[in-house]
Parts: C-alpha cells; structure tokens; sequence
C-alpha cells in the first residue's frame, strides 16, 4: 500500500513572478490620459505616425489653406521693390472666404471620423472603466477638433499679421498701431471653429459608421447653401442667408475683423447660439450614458 503524505508534509505551493512585471514608475494624474488623448486625437486626422500615403490628402489641405496667406508675404519680401502690405493685397475678411471650401473638406474628412472609430471597435466601455471618464472623453475630442480646426482657420490669419509685421518698412510702429486686430483674429476664428466643431462632432456621434458621419455633415454644408438660396431668391430678401450653415459663421466671423460681407443680422447669431449649443448637447447625450451605443 502506498503511504499518505500528512498536510504537514505536503509540498507548500509557491507563486513565481515570472509571467508579468511590476510597474516601477511613476503615476501620473488623470489630466495626462486626457492630455494622451487629446495628442493622439489630432496626430490621427493629420496622418502623423502613419503611413505616407495617410498624409497626403490633410496636408494638401494644410497647404491649399495656407498659400494665400504665404503667396502675399513672399511677394514683398522676394522682391524688395514692391512697397505694399500682406493685407493690401489679401484681408483678413477675403482670406476666410478663400479658405471656407479648403476648411469643409477639412472638416468633412477628418472631425466626424473622430467618433465614429471608437464606437465601431466598441471600446468606448473599455475607456470609461478605466482612464477616462465620459466627460473626459468628451472634453479631449473637443479640443482636439478645435486645435485642428485652428491651425486651418487662426494659422493662416496669424501667418498674415505677422508677415506685415516683418514687411513693414516700420515693424514695431506697425505692431503699435494694429495689435488691436489680434483679439479680433483670434474671436472670429473661435466663431467659425466652434460651429463646425460642435456640429461635425453632433453629427458622428450619431453613428458608428464613417461615410455616414461625412455624409451626414456634407449634407448639411451643401444642401443648405442651396435652400437658403432658393429660399432669398423666392422672398427677394437676405435674412435666408443667414440659415446657411456654410457662410453664416463666416458672415459672423468678417463682423470682428472687418466686414466685407455685410451684416448678418440677429438671426445669424442665433443660429450660430443653437447649432454650438445643440451640438455640445446632443454630444453629451450621447456619451452620458457611458456604452458604445
């Protein structure tokens, strides 16, 4: 017969740490996932650690955004004959008008599909039980659509201003006189980037698939130009106008650095108030619930 070992004397089980090791760093604070996040939010549109061919179409748009702005400071600055100012030649009314077409493709390609990526891998439960929570979530996408929005729409402004500052037969006296143009710069900017944030985001919240979220957004930027149009047409008068969710922000926005496009009247700004608004709302919604659905 085969002698039974004792509990006592029993081999004791022994746990080996060799499958996983221990973190030995420091912890950071929560605001650093958000920082993460907000990084990773604006590298992806642009096509930063990506391959070759995911950059080509974002900075083509960048470059297309940025040319008149750097064909008008170039011209006295390459030819030292030509006495006249970046902004005699181009304002800075007249630029966010060139540039609206290059800031809905923009738009259009990249802030929707910001969303939509995260409820496709359904990985939006994974991330509020651990890093983030839905309003971080939430906040880090926003300034991520915002920061890359203003490098479409403030960059080429700035670009401007200081080019006449550094063509100036006086810069510091230039700056003197015009640095008051700067926080308008920066607020008409805000007007046309927080439209098209809120709305662009409402809409790819909305659905967990890309081409809807971009053509849900196109569909609102195209098709309403088109039924104010006709709207002012029947009417005979301007105030349709101001429903157009593709010239009204920047109709606002020329009212703090200039005008150029006349004025656009009350209803304007309540469109702007209700489509930001709204828009952060419905993000909200959408994401308070904290699931991937």
């Amino acid at each position: 017969m085969t002698a039974q070992t004792s509990p006592q004397d029993a081999p004791r089980a022994v746990l080996h740490d060799i499958r996983y090791s221990r973190f030995a760093g420091k912890l950071r604070p929560r605001r650093s996932a958000v920082g993460s996040f907000v990084a990773s939010g604006i590298r992806r549109p642009l096509g930063l650690r990506r391959s070759a061919s995911a950059k080509i179409w974002p900075f083509l748009l960048l470059a297309a955004a940025y040319l008149p702005s750097l064909a008008v400071v170039a011209v006295p600055l390459l030819v030292p004959a030509v006495r006249v100012q970046p902004t005699d030649l181009i304002d800075y009314p007249q630029l966010l008008t060139t540039n609206s077409v290059v800031l809905l493709a923009f738009v259009a390609t990249s802030i929707p599909s910001m969303l939509t990526r995260d409820r496709r891998d359904r990985v939006l439960s994974l991330y509020f039980a651990t890093a983030l929570s839905w309003v971080e979530y939430v906040v880090g996408v926003v300034l991520a659509a915002v920061a890359l929005l203003a490098i479409i729409v403030l960059g080429p402004m700035l670009v401007l201003f200081v080019g006449s500052i550094a063509t100036a037969e006086a810069p510091g006296t230039w700056f003197a006189d015009n640095v008051g143009d700067l926080p308008r710069i920066v607020a008409a900017a805000a007007l046309v980037v927080l439209f098209h944030t809120a709305l662009a985001l409402a809409i790819g919240s909305l659905t967990a698939k890309r081409v809807f979220a971009v053509g849900g957004y196109l569909a609102v930027v195209l098709v309403g130009p088109a039924l104010t149009g006709v709207v002012a047409a029947v009417t005979g008068d301007d105030w349709p106008l101001s429903l157009d969710p593709s010239s009204g922000p920047i109709r606002l926005a020329t009212t703090f650095i200039g005008g150029g496009l006349g004025d656009p009247g009350v209803l304007a700004w309540v469109v702007w108030a209700v489509v930001v608004l709204g828009g952060f709302g419905v993000l909200a919604g959408r994401y308070a619930k904290g699931g991937d659905a």
